[in-house]
C-alpha cells in the first residue's frame, strides 16, 4: 500500500450525494471504503469499495465502479443517517523489479 489515509466525513442526502472531507488530498478514480458508528444513508454501505470523483479540495462524489465514475454516474443517498462516518482511502502500486527478473 503506497497511500493510506482516513478521516471523519459527512455526506449529504441528495442526488448526487456529496461527501465532505476537509483537505482530503484525493484524486478522481481513487478508491475509498466507509465505516460508521451508526447508520449510513440508503445508497451507501460499510466495507464496500467506492470510486471518488473530486469536486474540490474538500468535497467529492462517489460511484459504484471506476466506469461509473468516468461516466459521472454518482450515488444518490436517501433516508436518514446517524453516528460518525469514517472514510478510508487507499491505493496500491505494483511494480516489477528488473533486478529480480
Amino acid at each position: 500500500v503506497n497511500a493510506y489515509s482516513t478521516s471523519a466525513v459527512t455526506v449529504t442526502i441528495a442526488a448526487p450525494a456529496v461527501m465532505t472531507w476537509t483537505a482530503h488530498g484525493l484524486s478522481s478514480g481513487q478508491r475509498i471504503q466507509l465505516t460508521t458508528t451508526g447508520a449510513l444513508p440508503t445508497g451507501l454501505a460499510v466495507a464496500t469499495t467506492y470510486w471518488v470523483t473530486v469536486i474540490d479540495a474538500n468535497t467529492f462524489n462517489l460511484s459504484t465502479s471506476l466506469a461509473n465514475a468516468q461516466a459521472a454516474t454518482f450515488i444518490t443517498t436517501t433516508d436518514t443517517q446517524s453516528g460518525v462516518h469514517t472514510a478510508v482511502s487507499f491505493s496500491i502500486t505494483i511494480s516489477n523489479n528488473p533486478a529480480l527478473s
